[in-house]
């Protein structure tokens, strides 16, 4: 009797080892789940619009749903990125959700550090419907979106260097306020070594990396040839610190009878100014 009051015993414990072994099964019937599909993500803030996803874990629904956002983070809306709605919409029968848009913004500053945002789910229209996958313990209530500044740290006088031009030619460069001083071979004419130009560099918006390149008409000085060049600005150009490209088109222009002659076109020049 002993033996089998044993035997029993054991049994009845290695019946029950077995049942804790077993996974847990989630009732999708019972069950149901809505969550981001990813915990964080990161984008330039240079990148546009970004799109982000939600998903529902559960029997399959007949009828559409919303899903109620809510932001916080070190990103301003209306300064850092902007959305139409902080509503998503599931769709009959879906898994996955309509896309989340935020629209990014870029600054065009160097900033001192990366921006967040972090999303939560703060509602679901379907009451059945719980927030975050899982019974316990529920993961993916909310995404944390970093923006990725994308300028550099250099400030514009990152021009105050020589320059080369696509002709390899060196370019010398010095830089007061915002307009640079340039001195070379700025139009390719070996009768003309030591041009001068003078341009302005305006940010699209203050303390921006990029900007507009923009001249008067310019006394260039006395060529080799005895001639006196003169350079006018054919259309806006372009700058941008973090590449150290300066891009501007201008016309050539000489003076034709001595000093009081006239300004004479000669050609165009569409140059490429690189920090070497």
């Amino acid at each position: 009797m002993k033996i089998l009051k044993s035997i029993l015993y054991i049994t009845i414990v290695l019946l029950s080892l077995g049942c804790e072994e077993e996974p847990q099964l989630y009732d999708f019937e019972r069950y149901k789940f809505v969550s981001f599909i990813s915990e964080e993500i990161s984008t330039l803030e240079n990148a546009g619009t970004q799109e982000i996803f939600l998903r529902y874990d559960g029997s399959v629904l007949k009828e559409d749903f919303s899903v109620t956002l809510s932001i916080t983070g070190t990103a301003q809306e209306g300064v850092d990125y902007n959305v139409d709605s902080k509503t998503v919409l599931f769709k009959a029968g879906e898994i996955k959700s309509e896309p989340f848009s935020i629209e990014i913004i870029d600054n065009l500053l160097d900033g001192t550090e990366d921006l967040n945002l972090e999303i939560s789910i703060e509602s679901v229209s379907n009451p059945n419907i719980d927030i975050g996958v899982g019974v316990v313990n529920q993961s993916n209530k909310s995404i944390v979106l970093t923006l990725v500044d994308d300028e550099c740290p250099e400030d514009i006088d990152i021009f105050a260097t020589d320059l080369i031009n696509e002709k390899d030619k060196t370019i010398s460069a010095s830089i007061n306020g915002n307009v640079l001083s340039l001195t070379g071979n700025l139009i390719n004419y070996g009768a003309f070594p030591n041009a001068n130009l003078e341009i302005t560099l305006t940010p699209v918006v203050a303390g921006a990396k990029i900007g507009s390149v923009t001249f008067d008409d310019f006394d260039a000085g006395l060529a080799n040839d005895g001639y006196q060049y003169q350079f006018r600005l054919a259309e806006e150009g372009v700058y941008e610190v973090c590449t150290g490209k300066i891009n501007v088109k201008f016309w050539v222009y000489y003076l034709s009878g001595g000093t009081t002659g006239n300004w004479v076109y000669w050609y165009a020049v569409n140059t490429e100014l690189t920090i070497p």
